[in-house]
């Protein structure tokens, strides 16, 4: 494995994982195999960039950013900080709509 396809299966764990997706999730939102995630992560696989596309436009990245290493510190933080807020948005509006139907049945 050599270092590029490190960073793209480590990059891609962490935001995966980030965003609480499995790997069957993300395969189902990128529309590919769950065993081509699979593949991806243990680093058997790299992806064409067709795939790399459909894979980072799931987890509502810049394909870029799937080949971000930590000396991009600022970039990946930005991500970190984007990709938080959103899965707090998801879990507070999911709240939100809970409470509102429980009020009115």
């Amino acid at each position: 494995m050599n270092e590029l396809q490190k960073i793209l299966l480590n990059n891609l764990k962490e935001a995966r994982k980030r965003l609480g997706y499995s790997q069957m999730k993300l395969a189902e939102l990128a529309n590919v195999s769950t065993s081509f995630i699979a593949e991806i992560e243990r680093g058997n696989k790299f992806p064409s960039s067709t795939n790399i596309l459909k894979i980072s436009k799931a987890l509502g990245m810049k394909p870029y950013q799937l080949f971000l290493d930590e000396g991009d510190v600022s970039e990946w933080d930005k991500y970190k900080t984007l990709s938080t807020i959103m899965v707090e948005l998801k879990t507070k509006i999911n709240v939100d709509i809970e409470d509102l139907l429980k009020k009115h049945f």
